[in-house]
């Protein structure tokens, strides 16, 4: 049969929890996966869910860079419903910002980590094309010693 995988991006404004996870999710953006499968008893393209997934920081304490969490999607619908509601009924966010937080710099770790979260972060084609560009970078590399090594005089 044949199927497809959908992604979207989803933004919560509030920390949110999830039945799959056990702890709390902090505010952000969230990447969606949604895998389908193509129904054939039908004349017109019809697809059936198989699952959705979400893509999660890593729990706090551990080495996990990232996590992916099977979930439901009504329960997902709720928790976006719950947190707009609650966007609705905040009060406006303040807009003095302490000068020691707008001053900070970012340490070389920091950089890393963001590195790390965008390259999870990138979809399946993405890192596809990424390791073959890679790949093919490496294989020019080790054919252009091969070579050069293979002409010189012993």
């Amino acid at each position: 049969m044949a199927s497809r995988t959908s992604s979207e991006t989803i933004t919560f404004r509030h920390p949110f929890k999830l039945t799959a996870a056990d702890d709390v999710q902090p505010a952000g953006r969230y990447l969606v996966e949604t895998d389908e499968e193509l129904l054939q008893s039908s004349s017109l393209p019809v697809y059936r869910r198989l699952s959705t997934f979400i893509r999660l920081p890593g729990r706090s304490g551990s080495t996990e860079l990232a996590r992916i969490i099977d979930i439901d999607p009504a329960e997902l619908l709720a928790a976006l419903a719950r947190d707009a509601q609650a966007q609705e009924t905040a009060p406006p966010p303040a807009q003095h910002t302490p000068a020691a937080v707008q001053d900070r710099k970012r340490g070389p770790a920091e950089f890393v980590m963001d590195g790390w979260r965008r390259w999870l972060g990138l979809n399946v084609t993405e890192l596809t094309w990424m390791a073959l560009v890679i790949g093919g970078v490496a294989l020019t590399g080790l054919f252009t010693w091969s070579i050069g090594s293979a002409s010189r005089p012993p």
